[in-house]
């Protein structure tokens, strides 16, 4: 941990680099720039490689659109799309699409652009981690050049509301085919910012998009964007976003409720609390392994965790401490069920599960059968995950378990949970619909790791194959029972993100799925 004088040296370098970032483009005097924080830097701009949170923020909010934004109540409307129509068995859908729109490299987008988003990511070859969210999508047919069908090898009833996600923007094919594994350093969409610059490590730079033409209704501006460039600043420590933010180095940042305190009250900070958020973060472990395919191990663990004192040191205690497996924010979350099958925080009934298990203490640390209960939780690099480890660590170590964190970039996080060199990991995902479920927890599950369990399986098919709303919501919350009664997961909180804007920068509003009306902003004067 620094101490204060350290903390002041790093903020001041840091600032420092900011500065000199921002100084060494030139900008035209009468330039609109829009100066936002990107708390880490991207592994690269494809949404067929990488669903990480900083690269889908990039992607959704500036350079890529997709078939349907889903609106304040979380129903999908028509963006590209002009209309969409499902066959009677839900197997099949048939999208129109809307005409006039052009990437920024001046290719149209078509249904052959649609199409080939989709085949790149099914095809065998591809290792894109979307392609699991729509494993049920068989093939994608262009009869001509504005009409998709979809075809499924079942009903699949999330197809239409995950399309809004900007894992399902679209990118140029010609621009992906010319640049081959470079693309994801040149991404080409067709949004209301273009592409211009990277420097690694501190800044992207996007610029206005002259012939944007804007299809969603809901934007209150429907023409090209009234800035000129967005600077992207790369920035990982909150103390340096918050002085960046009050000498005008930056117009917007997230920063947790500890660093947003100082600017609380004043009226040039307009301060976004986002209440409705769809995050989750919760930790897995390696089902394969010894203790973890116990159930009772994993119960214990459930119930070592002080989610509370996680919430608190993680973001501030600016969020909902979780019990159930589905984000507060996610349509079909059932609190009641939440509550009756959770595990809240109990040290001592997580030392009662340990010790009927096998697991003795002696001397601080337990054991069973000649192993050490000492093992290794894995997360992403982030400066709210770190703290959230350091809490966790305690907690288990108070019930007599020792673990070892450690953390490492998305890119290499996300990868190496396919590896067997781990026990837990402590992850975060951000979703706009219950299917969440089937990607996590339906058997094998995303990293292949999990048994099979009827009761899970089975309420998770339903809910995706239920056309009925109402139906499907049951099935749904049959499933939170079922993952719960089985220990699946240890859900830890919701975090209410929480933005600041300075005055000067209007228009910032975002949507049901926190995208980012990036059209809309403008800067006063």
């Amino acid at each position: 941990m620094l101490n204060r004088r350290q903390f002041t040296l790093a903020s001041a370098t840091a600032l420092a680099a900011l500065a000199l970032a921002n100084s060494g483009r030139s900008f035209a005097k009468d330039e609109k720039v829009g100066r936002m924080r990107l708390p880490i830097d991207p592994e690269g701009l494809y949404n067929v490689q990488s669903i990480s949170l900083v690269v889908s923020d990039v992607l959704g909010n500036y350079l890529l659109e997709s078939l349907v934004y889903l609106d304040e109540k979380g129903q999908a409307q028509p963006w590209l799309a002009q209309s969409w129509e499902p066959s009677a068995d839900g197997k099949v859908i048939t999208f129109k699409l809307k005409s006039g729109k052009t990437f920024h490299d001046g290719t149209p987008f078509d249904a052959a652009a649609v199409k080939f988003h989709f085949d790149t990511v099914l095809d065998p070859n591809s290792a894109s981690p979307s392609k699991a969210m729509i494993s049920a999508l068989e093939s994608v047919e262009t009869p001509d050049d504005m009409t998709v069908v979809f075809s499924f090898s079942r009903p699949f009833a999330p197809f239409v509301n995950l399309l809004g996600m900007s894992y399902f923007g679209f990118n140029s094919p010609a621009a992906v085919k010319a640049a081959g594994s470079a693309y994801a350093r040149h991404p080409v969409g067709t949004g209301p910012f273009m592409f211009s610059n990277w420097v690694p490590g501190t800044s992207i730079e996007l610029v206005r998009y002259p012939d944007f033409k804007q299809y969603r209704p809901d934007a209150k501006n429907q023409g090209p964007a009234y800035l000129d460039r967005v600077i992207l600043n790369v920035l990982a420590e909150e103390g340096v976003v918050a002085s960046a933010l009050q000498t005008g180095e930056l117009q917007a940042g997230q920063l947790t409720a500890d660093a947003v305190q100082p600017l609380q009250g004043d009226s040039q900070y307009h301060i976004i609390n986002d209440q409705n958020a769809k995050n989750l973060m919760f930790m897995e472990f390696d089902y394969k392994k010894p203790p973890f395919d116990d159930k009772a191990v994993r119960e214990a663990i459930s119930y070592a965790i002080d989610r509370q004192a996680v919430l608190a040191a993680a973001f501030g205690g600016n969020g909902k401490v979780a019990l159930g497996p589905l984000s507060r924010g996610i349509p079909g979350y059932d609190d009641v069920v939440a509550q009756k099958y959770g595990t809240p925080y109990d040290a001592e009934k997580a030392k009662e599960l340990l010790d009927a298990a096998g697991w003795k203490e002696n001397g601080g640390i337990r054991a069973k059968g000649g192993t050490i209960a000492k093992f290794t939780v894995r997360s992403y690099a982030d400066s709210t995950t770190e703290r959230a480890l350091a809490v966790i660590q305690a907690n288990l170590a108070d019930v007599g378990i020792q673990v070892d964190v450690g953390t490492a970039d998305w890119g290499t996080f996300y990868p190496g949970l396919l590896k067997p060199d781990w026990d837990m990991d402590l992850n975060r995902w951000t979703w706009s619909d219950p299917n969440v479920m089937s990607q996590l927890f339906r058997s094998p599950g995303h990293r292949q790791l999990l048994p099979a369990n009827a009761a899970i399986d089975n309420a998770l098919d339903a809910s995706d194959t239920a056309l009925d709303p109402v139906k499907r919501m049951q099935f749904v919350s049959d499933a939170q029972k079922a993952i719960l009664e089985d220990r699946l997961i240890i859900p830890l909180l919701t975090d209410w993100p929480i933005t600041v804007v300075r005055s000067e920068l209007q228009g910032y509003r975002l949507d049901f799925l926190g995208r980012l009306y990036a059209s809309d902003l403008q800067i006063a004067g």
